[in-house]
């Protein structure tokens, strides 16, 4: 018998061993590089836009500004950049997102985060920490020329941009976060990123991309309905390397943080709600320039766009009464065209 528990013994190091010592996927490091943009707000729009039509884009997924005043295409004194969740681009906050720059006379910046958004069975493949994150600091070079003070709103993995972009750059006046990432509320994920990763991704999925089958209608226009599991990998990466106390501590601006939770049974099944707790704890933001705030009835991780929200005009109020006590916004001195919140043809007007 302990000649038997001594060989199982060691069979188990041995496989302990083999699996620590298995392939793990090794990205670029992120850089800081600088970025040139063309002070003329009509010819940054131009090359947004042209920039945009060679990337290869389903209809409509394209990043733009939305101006406060498009007959006047000026800086505002504060700009807005909007950064959407894995997988998907602008519609994600919509139409929060815009209802609020309106309110307060924002020019608006949805942008979209490298990789997403593409015509492409192989979207995602391609994308890695460092060009994920330096599309995130694209967008915030473009908000900053858009304003003289940025806030930036994200939505899940847009809200993990917004809290690495914050963290490096302290100028930032303010953040809204929508249910963001900061850990996967299922843990397997974290395997992605150790010994085996890839090889554990292509067994759960069968091959090398996720599909999403319970995308429909026009929301599948908006979220990626297939993509490389690579994607996942780097996500993964990210959040552990960013999603971590030493990071949030160096957080200290305002920051409004919204999410879905009811009770245990009702919360997002997306996003870790007490991961995203943690976080609102760790941050260096003063507690008398943060609120938090839990959505019971949006019954979704995504809170703020009328495909999935059932409660838009709750996120609304609550994220425009933060930019008015917190931030200090004033509403618009002229009354801008109202975005309509809306949940199944049915409309809200603020």
């Amino acid at each position: 018998m302990k000649r038997f528990l001594a060989v199982l013994s060691l069979l188990l190091a041995v496989m302990i061993v083999g699996y620590l010592l298995g392939p793990t996927a090794h990205s670029d490091p992120i850089k800081d590089e600088p970025i040139t943009l063309d002070p003329d707000l009509v010819k940054l729009e131009q090359s947004i836009a042209e920039s945009e039509r060679k990337q290869n884009l389903r209809l409509d997924n394209e990043a733009r500004i939305i101006w406060a005043d498009s007959l006047h295409k000026i800086k505002t004194p504060y700009s807005i950049v909007y950064l959407p969740g894995f997988s998907a681009t602008w519609a994600e906050g919509d139409p929060v997102h815009k209802q609020i720059a309106a309110h307060f006379g924002c020019n608006l910046y949805l942008a979209r985060p490298a990789e997403h958004g593409v015509n492409s069975p192989d979207a995602l493949k391609n994308i890695t920490p460092s060009n994920y994150a330096a599309s995130a600091e694209q967008a915030l070079a473009i908000g900053k020329e858009l304003g003289q003070n940025v806030i930036v709103m994200g939505t899940s993995a847009g809200g993990m941009l917004a809290l690495y972009l914050a963290a490096h750059h302290p100028e930032i006046d303010g953040l809204i976060l929508y249910s963001p990432c900061i850990a996967t509320a299922n843990p397997a994920l974290k395997l992605a990123t150790g010994p085996w990763g890839k090889q554990i991704l292509d067994q759960v999925f069968q091959g090398e991309h996720l599909i999403n089958t319970h995308y429909s209608g026009a929301r599948a226009n908006y979220w990626l309905p297939q993509y490389h599991t690579n994607g996942l990998i780097t996500l993964q990466t990210m959040l552990d390397e960013f999603m971590v106390p030493e990071q949030f501590q160096k957080v200290n601006q305002p920051l409004f943080m919204g999410y879905y939770y009811k009770d245990e049974a009702h919360q997002d099944k997306v996003v870790s709600v007490a991961a995203m707790l943690d976080m609102y704890d760790e941050v260096g933001t003063p507690a008398d320039k943060k609120e938090k705030v839990a959505f019971p009835n949006a019954g979704e991780h995504v809170i703020a766009s009328h495909f999935t929200s059932k409660d838009l005009s709750g996120v609304y109020k609550a994220t425009e009464k933060f930019m008015a006590d917190v931030l200090k916004l004033p509403p618009a001195p002229v009354p801008t065209a109202v975005v309509a919140l809306h949940r199944n043809g049915d409309s809200t007007k603020k």
